[in-house]
This record gives structure tokens, sequence and C-alpha cells, in this order.
């Protein structure tokens, strides 16, 4: 079993220095459970918090240009005592840890929204910034990730996508022909019967185990997991729910996937990438948008 502590906590909103606190203690919460790996909610480090009222509907209000200063101010550097500290706790307590922030490098532009995953030694082994950024809302102000990554943590293949990437199939898509086995998924934002589908139908049609984390309030949380696996030997179906949470509970939830029966699934069935057409696919490659779906994006 590869078991997954899933973090369904309030952050403290734009507190880095409390938010590191909170996930130290998390974090030897969820070893003392038995789990390889924490996965946190999306921007951990201010708790997905805006810098002003009304930044969600109008990030670059030109009244909060101070505010919005300081809050990309408290982003996090890699080198950094938020990252340092939770990969000397990864070491400690030998569990791996997905952690959430808003970063900013020196030679960035502009922040992003990314995953850090750190293995159980404390190495970093895979840094993701979210690729699509909700460009209609806060993250105009930041920058987008370019690409997706997997690695390997106690021999399962992890792959990481944030919140609004679970809304775009190529998300999960590309992480399966990496070699995902588990895809873990920050979040930050209300779930619905339609998300959670997507979360469902993602694990399905990639053979890949989906875990989620979202931050508690009522009309969000429902962090959950999903196997892969929709039916059995015999081809009747099987549910594939590994978890599902309320949406005001507040706690750490765990996910156990069952990664060899989940191997031996995705050896004898038809979906991942066992009977794809790629030839056919050109044009999702494509970057020419027309109406409906033409959008004003501010950068």
């Amino acid at each position: 079993m590869f078991r997954v502590a899933i973090v369904q906590k309030q952050a403290f909103a734009n507190s880095r220095e409390k938010n590191l606190k909170l996930a130290i203690r998390l974090i030897c919460e969820a070893k003392k459970k038995q789990a390889d790996i924490v996965l946190f909610p999306e921007m951990w480090s201010n708790g997905y918090a805006p810098p002003f009222e009304g930044a969600f509907e109008n990030p670059f209000c030109v009244q909060f240009e101070k505010e919005t200063e300081q809050w990309k101010a408290q982003a996090v550097k890699k080198q950094s005592e938020y990252i340092e500290k939770i990969q000397q706790t990864a070491q400690k307590e030998n569990i791996a840890v997905l952690i959430t922030c808003l970063q900013w490098e020196r030679e960035w532009s502009k922040p992003k929204n990314t995953a850090i995953l750190i293995d159980n030694s404390g190495k970093i082994v895979l840094e993701y910034a979210k690729v699509h950024t909700c460009d209609f809302s806060l993250e105009a102000l930041l920058e987008s990730g370019t690409e997706f990554g997997v690695s390997e943590i106690f021999g399962v293949k992890i792959g990481v996508m944030i919140c609004y990437d679970r809304e775009f199939p190529e998300s999960a898509r590309i992480l399966m022909l990496k070699g995902a086995e588990v895809v873990l998924i920050p979040n930050a934002c209300d779930m619905n019967p339609a998300r959670i589908a997507q979360l469902r139908t993602r694990a399905f049609e990639n053979m890949v185990g989906i875990a989620m984390a979202n931050y508690p309030q009522k009309g969000w949380g429902q962090s959950c997991a999903f196997s892969p696996i929709v039916f059995d030997e015999q081809g009747n179906y099987r549910e594939n729910t590994i978890l599902m949470t309320s949406d005001t509970a507040e706690q750490i939830f765990v996910a156990d996937f069952d990664m060899q029966a989940i191997r031996a699934y995705r050896e004898r069935e038809t979906w991942g990438n066992a009977y794809r057409k790629p030839k056919t696919y050109q044009q999702l490659l494509s970057e020419k948008v027309e109406y409906p779906f033409v959008r004003e994006i501010k950068k």
C-alpha cells in the first residue's frame, strides 16, 4: 500500500511563519498515521488568501498596489527557512511531503503558484509551477508554469497538478504519458459534483490514482481520492472511491493506494496509453483561439 495523508485544514491568511509551524506539526501527525507522503492544499504558505478584499475579482486595482506588492514580497524562495524546515522535518520523520507556496525566485518576472515534492531523505525531487493559472482572477498576478513533471517516491511514480489544472484533461494525460501512477492535487476552491466527477474521470481515463487536498469551509473541502480500478477481472463495475470527505471537516485523512492491484490493472486494461491514436490529435497543439472562447487575459 502507498498511503497518502491528505491535509484538510485551514491555514492562516497571509502568515507564512504560522503556516510553516502548522505544516511541521501536521507532517509529524501524518507520520503517526503511518503515511508515506503528506499532501497539502494549494498555496499553503499564505492560505490562498488575497492581498486585499476584492482581489479575486479585480487583482489589478491601482488603489491597492501597496498591498499587492506586500503580498508578493511574502512569496517563498527555494532557498528559504520555509522550504528548508520542511525538508528537515521530512528527513527527521522519514516521510515525503508535497508542500505548496506562493514562490518567487530572483530570475522570475512574477511569482508562481508552486508545489515542491520532498522525499523522505529531505531532498527536493520535483518542483512544479501551476500551468493552468486562473488568469481570469487573482492568479493573473502570477506567472504560469511551462511543464508537468513526474518523480518517484518509495518506488511509486508521482505526478503533480494544481487545482484548475484538473479541469483540463491534457494535464493528467501528459502526467500519465510521463509515467505517473498516482497524481497528487493541491486545491483551493469550492467543490461540487461536476468537479468531483472530473477527478474520478481523470483516474479512470488515465489509469492513475488521484488524491486531492482542499481547504475546509462550507461548499469547499471534500478532499478525496480515487483508484483507477473501475472493473474487476471479470469485467464487473466496482466503485473506485478510496476517500470522500465532507466540506467542513478539519483533519488529516488517509488514502491507501494498492499499487500491486493498480499495476496489474494497468497491464491488462484498455485505457491510458494502450489504444490512443496520437496522429489524429494534431489540433490539440494549435494555439489558435476562436469564438466563443476568446477571452481578454490581463498579464
